[in-house]
């Protein structure tokens, strides 16, 4: 399910199309967003551009994409990709995994980009999150 639901975002296609937008380009996009799941969706409004949040009720996975914006004038500086599980959902994030998502989003985007992937726990939700930047930033 997360390689799915994060090579659908870290598509070269949808990537590309959110790092040429700017942040207004952005919200109007976002305002938009409409799940290829058929989740539901909401906005989360911040200062640096608004994340859209797909939510599945049935299993209660939330799907988040959140470009990170400086300013209003330029392109996105980072794309936040995250999938958050209720507790003891998630896949273990071993090493190994997180070797094998970072290859795959890279293969996926192409050289213009770079992948990291991160891991995190809270009481409610367990992350995990690729951050994409343009490679030559």
């Amino acid at each position: 399910m997360i390689a799915d639901q994060l090579k659908t975002v870290a598509s070269k296609a949808i990537a590309g199309r959110i790092f040429a937008m700017n942040r207004s380009g952005w919200e109007s996009h976002a305002q938009e967003w409409v799940s290829q799941k058929g989740w539901k969706v909401r906005l989360d409004p911040t200062d640096n551009g608004s994340g859209v949040l797909e939510h599945d009720p049935a299993t209660g996975i939330e799907l988040i994409i959140k470009p990170y914006y400086d300013n209003a004038i330029d392109p996105p500086e980072a794309l936040f990709v995250e999938i958050h599980y209720p507790p003891g959902k998630a896949p273990k994030f071993t090493a190994e995994f997180k070797s094998d998502l970072e290859y795959e989003a890279r293969r996926n985007l192409g050289p213009e980009y770079s992948v990291s992937a991160a891991y995190a726990t809270s009481p409610s939700f367990v992350e995990i999150e690729l951050i994409i930047k343009k490679a030559d930033q």
